[in-house]
């Protein structure tokens, strides 16, 4: 029997680190996976707020510059304990929000409408879409500028 010097191959330690590492790098792209997932969900949720909002939005411009639904909800006095309720802290400076009877699941929709903003004869409409993420409130907001027909 002969010395074992000139053999070439793995020893049982070698390959032991080589699938440890292998499975590592396996399991990285998984969690990778389920991240990736994770923020296509947070994408799909953020992009159907700001749909409802421009939605919203449209239809509020489409209506008479003098209809209830656009009468001025922004004023000097301070926000009613019902608001209050309602809003996250980033909102509560609204002072009052209109809300309308049907809401989408999962979304809340207010907006608000201050009157001669940016300029006179102009109403300034801003709708929020709110939601809950995991216990963790997002909101989007879209402002629109209507000008008094002429």
């Amino acid at each position: 029997m002969g010395s074992h010097t000139g053999q070439k191959g793995f020893t049982l330690i070698e390959v032991l680190i080589a699938v440890s590492l292998l499975i590592v790098g396996i399991l990285a792209t998984g969690l990778m996976q389920v991240t990736a997932m994770g923020g296509n969900n947070l994408a799909n949720r953020t992009t159907q707020a700001t749909i409802l909002a421009a939605g919203t939005i449209e239809e509020l411009m489409n209506i008479g510059y003098d209809d209830s639904l656009l009468d001025p909800t922004v004023t000097d006095g301070l926000i009613s304990p019902r608001d209050a309720s309602m809003l996250t802290p980033a909102l509560k400076d609204l002072q009052k929000v209109t809300v309308p009877d049907q809401q989408p699941d999962g979304y809340e929709i207010f907006w608000q409408v201050r009157d001669n903003y940016p300029f006179v004869d102009c109403k300034t409409i801003r709708v929020i879409v709110r939601r809950s993420d995991k216990g963790v409130m997002r909101t989007v907001a879209l402002d629109a500028v209507r000008a008094r027909p002429i």
